[in-house]
Formats: structure tokens, sequence, C-alpha cells
């Protein structure tokens, strides 16, 4: 079962291995992205950085959906992490399970962040970024913005709308 799929420039960080695991009560944490699937350095600094509570696996986009869609994940509880809008709405366009984003941590590592709209202190987005953010918004997917468990949540979409 799917507990969270997060965006997180980060991806396994203290907030996501300590916090956000421990509040969900994870036994899984599933980071999908095409590139960092090829370079073992990041790969082993992730596993080395996810708690000893939850196996730690490294999916290339499509090997995560599929993994997801399978009926045997429905027996783990686990957390999606992504580092960017276009993987999640690739991920939430073939998992139809995903239901609720959550966005925190995104946009702000950039060689450019003058070409980023602000959208909160942790989320700085393209037009590109918002076009995906709306194409998800609108499966029915809720993107929420939420640091920290104990943050409230917010509505993304309503923020992207009130920073234009």
């Amino acid at each position: 079962m799917i507990s969270l799929v997060r965006i997180d420039d980060r991806l396994i960080h203290g907030q996501v291995a300590v916090v956000w695991t421990k509040h969900l009560g994870v036994n899984r944490i599933l980071v999908a992205n095409d590139q960092i699937v090829n370079n073992e350095v990041q790969k082993m600094s992730l596993r080395m950085a996810a708690p000893d509570t939850a196996k730690c696996a490294i999916m290339a986009v499509k090997e995560a959906a599929d993994t997801l869609c399978d009926p045997r994940s429905e027996k783990m509880k686990i957390l999606v992490i992504v580092n960017n809008v276009a993987d999640a709405r690739r991920l939430i366009e073939q998992v139809t399970a995903i239901k609720t984003l959550n966005v925190a941590n995104f946009g702000r590592i950039t060689d450019n962040l003058a070409a980023k709209s602000k959208i909160s202190d942790t989320v700085y987005v393209t037009p590109a970024d918002v076009a995906d953010f709306l194409a998800i918004a609108g499966q029915g997917v809720k993107v929420e913005y939420q640091v920290l468990p104990s943050h409230p949540v917010k509505n993304l979409i309503e923020m992207l709308d009130n920073a234009r």
C-alpha cells in the first residue's frame, strides 16, 4: 500500500528518514528516478540515509510504477519519493492508486533560482512545473504542501494560483 508519495529535492534525508517514516510507519522507501538508478554513489548514499526500519529501493520511474501496481505491494507500507514534478506526473499517470501528492523542499537546488517563482520558503517552480502540477490535479490527485507531519496541510494548487 502506498502510504505517501512525496516530491523532495533531497530525496532521503533527516526529515524523510526520521520524521516521515516514523509518522507513517512505513517499512519500505521507494525512490523513483531515472538518473539516480544508474549512479552507484548516489544509490549508496541514499541507502545509507534510509532508516534501519525501512528497506530502501531505488528504481527507474517505469520500474517503480510496475512495482507499485503489483498486488504484492499492497502488503507493504511504502513511502515513494521523487525529486521533480515531471517524474511525479509520470508515476501518477501509471499508478491509479495514487490519490495524494505531498510536496516540500522542491526547486531550491538550482543554479538559476531567479528564473523560478517562489511559492513558499521551500518550493520554487518553473512554468513547466506548474503545468505538471495542474495536470496531476486534473487527474483528481490532491496536491498538498506539507513540510513535516506536524505542519498544517495546504493546497498547493491554491498556493500556485495565489503566486500568479
